[in-house]
């Protein structure tokens, strides 16, 4: 049977939402400005790009547990190039898995990145449909 995912987003002011989780009620603030003013909040394709990398993040730790690995530290860092005119789509998107301590190796890194993308992670599962996602990892001792 599917199931519901649900959010809202409530109008704030100028072009500021608020963000709201439909199982938790928890907020997180949207807002567009044009390039080079102040923003109060992620614009909608940053909160899309950390909705991806938390995602992948998530699946990551999750595959390398069951892998027997111990991961203490990861940073996923996404970038995304936009077209300069509407629709100012992302065009392509590069997520940099970069791991501080714990137990794990590249081969089983690798192996949970092509899980993640292949089945694991929904948001990149329906995005690489639509723009290239290139992925890289860096293991940092310590």
């Amino acid at each position: 049977m599917a199931k519901e995912v649900k959010a809202n987003v409530v109008f704030k002011e100028g072009m500021k939402f608020d963000g709201i989780s439909g199982r938790a009620g928890k907020s997180v603030a949207i807002d567009f400005t044009p390039e080079g003013e102040a923003i109060d909040g992620f614009s909608p394709l940053e909160l899309l790009l950390a909705s991806l990398a938390g995602c992948s993040g998530q699946v990551m730790v999750g595959l390398l547990k069951r892998m027997g690995r111990e991961v203490k530290e990861l940073t996923v860092h996404a970038r995304g190039v936009k077209k300069e005119i509407h629709p100012t789509v992302l065009t392509s998107i590069e997520l940099e898995f970069e791991f501080r301590g714990g137990k794990f190796d590249g081969a089983s890194v690798e192996k949970a990145l092509a899980l993640s993308e292949e089945r694991f992670c929904p948001v990149w599962v329906m995005l690489k449909t639509s723009v290239p996602i290139m992925a890289k990892y860096r293991l940092i001792a310590g």
